[in-house]
C-alpha cells in the first residue's frame, strides 16, 4: 500500500494554496504541480529544451532562463500552444508525484494541488479529488490582487475546465468565499473524512 492521494483543484484564484496550507497543518504531505512545472523549465532540463524547440528563444529572459510571462502570453492566447506546453510539462510531472508517493506510507496522505488535474492523468494517481470553488467576482478581485489584468483573467479561466466540469468531477467541494474561520472549518471536515476512509 501507498499513501493516500488528494488531488486539489479549482479555478485561477479560487485558493487551492490556501486550502494547501490548512491541509499541511493538519498533517498532509503537499505537491504543488506547477511548482514542480517551473522545476522542469529550468535551464539545463529536458524540459527547458523541449520548450524552446516548440516555443522559440523569444519565451527567454536576460538569464536564459524561461520567462514565464512571455511563456504565459504566450500559450494563454492560443489553446494549441497550451496544449503543446502541458505535452511537455505533464508526464515530467506526473513522473515526480509517483516517485513521491511511492515513498510515503499508507498512513500519510499526500496532497497534490494542481490548477490541470482533470485535463492529466494525474487524475488517476488521486483517491479523492478535492475542488476549491469561488464565486467568479472574487476569482477576479483575487486575481487583480496579483497584478492579472480582468481581460488576460477571464482569458486564463476560460482556458480551465468551467465550474460545472469541476464540480462534477470533485468528491469534495470546498467553497471559499472569504470566511477564513469557515474554510478551516470545512477543511477540517473534509479532511476527518480522508481519515476515516483510511480505516
Amino acid at each position: 500500500m501507498t499513501a493516500y492521494v488528494v488531488g486539489l483543484t479549482g479555478p485561477l484564484g479560487a485558493g487551492k494554496s490556501t486550502v494547501a496550507g490548512l491541509l499541511r497543518e493538519l498533517g498532509a504531505k503537499v505537491l504543488d504541480a506547477d511548482a514542480i512545472g517551473k522545476d522542469e523549465l529550468l535551464r539545463g532540463t529536458v524540459g527547458y529544451s523541449a520548450a524552446i524547440q516548440r516555443f522559440g528563444t523569444g519565451i527567454l529572459g536576460e538569464d536564459k532562463e524561461v520567462d514565464r510571462s512571455k511563456l504565459a502570453a504566450k500559450v494563454f492566447a492560443d489553446p494549441r500552444e497550451l496544449e503543446a506546453l502541458e505535452r511537455i510539462l505533464w508526464p515530467r510531472v506526473i513522473a515526480r508525484v509517483l516517485e513521491a508517493r511511492s515513498m510515503l506510507s499508507e498512513r500519510e496522505v499526500l496532497v497534490v494541488e494542481a490548477i490541470k488535474l482533470l485535463d492529466t492523468a494525474l487524475r488517476r494517481a488521486c483517491d479523492r479529488v478535492w475542488v476549491v470553488m469561488a464565486r467568479r467576482e472574487t476569482l477576479l478581485s483575487r486575481l487583480a490582487r496579483r497584478g492579472v489584468s480582468e481581460d488576460d483573467a477571464l482569458g486564463r479561466l476560460r482556458s480551465q475546465s468551467s465550474d460545472d466540469e469541476f464540480t462534477e468531477a470533485a468528491d469534495v467541494v470546498i467553497a471559499n468565499d472569504g470566511d477564513r474561520d469557515a474554510l478551516r472549518q470545512t477543511v477540517e471536515r473534509a479532511w476527518a473524512g480522508v481519515r476515516a476512509a483510511q480505516g
